[in-house]
């Protein structure tokens, strides 16, 4: 799973693409194998610094992520699960989708980290586009 400091940059990243001003005119949104929408690219890598740039100062904004270390009790929610692929392009009110598998090797999705809608995947197509998409191969 992502650290904290990762999780706030990819808050910072989906905010910044959400506003399309200067940081999102780095990027370009790539297209996965079936020509559906898939992640963001730098489109230059000379713009690397200026976008870290905005990126970094985004994230010093950002006061809504949370603390650093869990206040919760407990074990995690997701402490059985390993993470093998992410979506930010969902829509329809999902900021970002996440697929993971289990010990047993059932596969699992859930929307915005929201432990409360975590739902298997059974669909074949769905997996296989899945496996496709994320590279995890199945052990």
């Amino acid at each position: 799973m992502a650290s904290f400091a990762q999780e706030k940059d990819m808050k910072a990243h989906l905010l910044l693409i959400a506003e399309a001003g200067t940081y999102a005119d780095y990027f370009s949104q790539g297209t996965n194998a079936d020509g559906d929408v898939s992640a963001y690219y730098l489109t230059n890598d000379s713009d690397k610094a200026a976008a870290d740039t905005l990126l970094d100062a985004k994230v010093a904004e950002l006061t809504d992520i949370g603390a650093e270390t869990a206040g919760g009790e407990g074990p995690s929610e997701f402490g059985d699960y390993t993470e093998i692929h992410f979506d930010d392009t969902i829509g329809g009110g999902v900021d970002y989708r996440t697929w993971f598998v289990d010990a047993n090797g059932d596969y699992f999705k859930c929307d915005n980290g929201n432990s409360d809608n975590i739902t298997a995947v059974s669909d074949g197509a769905e997996i296989t586009t899945l496996l496709t998409d994320s590279g995890y191969i199945a052990s």
